[in-house]
């Protein structure tokens, strides 16, 4: 995988510059499109805290309907993805650990280290100020899983409820209560977790209630697998059932947790299939950390533009 890592503001330009495009054709493909107009009442109304934030980012890539259509991320196209996450609450901990299964040239690519509204957050972005998992300045993570149902509705794309989750809540509970009231275009579960220890996981969706417990393991099924086909291929439920017996294994750490989440069947290579593990990541809530794993020090697939290549198996960034 390669990344960048930068701090909003003129990188951020860039990055819309050579992103823009292929978000376009995205935002672009469904027949009904919502409009920009309903779509910035939709955020005021549900999210009104990041209000300011969309204003300054159009203001820098140009205050244009389709641009304004993208930046909500309200009623986006469906996006299905894999992920398996974990709370370690052991020695070294509080932790948490997931991979992020993805086709490799549909990712940012972008950590981003952002002060925005006053709140200090470092994030893996989608959809450049969406986040696909993070941390802030109080020690809260929290991160994203598709929940396994080709179900849509009208609501926002995960990864602004993420964005929105970092940027105006301080604990694990006050995350979950915040992304179970804003509506999710499709089916996501939510890991939160704070440096207390406290954690919870939200199971969205846009034709339910969203249900929030605390699990300490999760995959691409809330519950109960609810699209076969989708469960068969990524292997939800072996990984779930994996993930939950390193979690009790006696003898684990947070070094061997994460040594397992890059092989199988946790590691996922099949690439090939239009899928597999972009990254293996470990956020400490402690250090406002975030710790990128690869299997080897070569990334496993080329980005579509040129970015900072990390030339180690990890790298770790730090919250300032």
């Amino acid at each position: 995988m390669l990344f960048r890592s930068m701090e909003d503001g003129e990188a951020l330009d860039t990055a819309f510059e050579a992103y823009w495009p292929a978000y376009r054709e995205w935002m672009a493909k469904p027949k009904k499109r919502t409009s920009a107009k309903r779509a910035r009442e939709a955020l005021a109304e549900y999210m009104p805290e990041l209000v300011p934030t969309l204003e300054q980012l159009l203001a820098r890539f140009g205050d244009r309907a389709e641009v304004a259509r993208f930046l909500t991320l309200y009623n986006p196209p469906p996006l299905v993805r894999g992920c398996t996450q974990a709370i370690w609450l052991g020695d070294g901990g509080p932790a948490m650990v997931r991979n992020y299964d993805h086709a490799p040239h549909l990712a940012d690519g972008v950590v981003l280290h952002a002060d925005w509204g006053g709140v200090k957050t470092l994030c893996v972005t989608d959809c450049l100020w969406g986040a696909l998992d993070g941390v802030n300045e109080h020690g809260l993570c929290v991160a994203l899983a598709f929940g396994g149902r080709p179900t849509r509705g009208d609501g926002f794309a995960a990864p602004l409820l993420v964005r929105y989750a970092l940027q105006t809540c301080t604990t694990a509970n006050e995350a979950a209560e915040a992304i179970a009231r804003v509506p999710c275009a499709m089916t996501y579960t939510f890991v939160c977790l704070d440096e207390h220890g406290d954690h919870a996981t939200v199971y969205a969706a846009p034709d339910r209630p969203a249900r929030i417990d605390h699990q300490l393991a999760s995959a691409n099924h809330q519950g109960k697998v609810e699209w076969p086909q989708y469960a068969l291929k990524c292997k939800t439920v072996e990984r779930l059932a994996h993930t939950r017996k390193l979690l009790d294994a006696r003898s684990q750490s947070l070094a061997g947790l994460t040594k397992s989440f890059l092989e199988a069947p946790l590691y996922r290579a099949t690439y090939d299939e239009g899928s597999g593990t972009l990254y293996t990541c470990v956020y400490s809530p402690a250090d406002r950390s975030l710790a990128l794993h690869w299997r080897s020090a070569r990334p496993v697939s080329p980005m579509a533009c040129d970015l900072h290549r990390y030339e180690a198996a990890s790298t770790i960034a730090y919250l300032g």
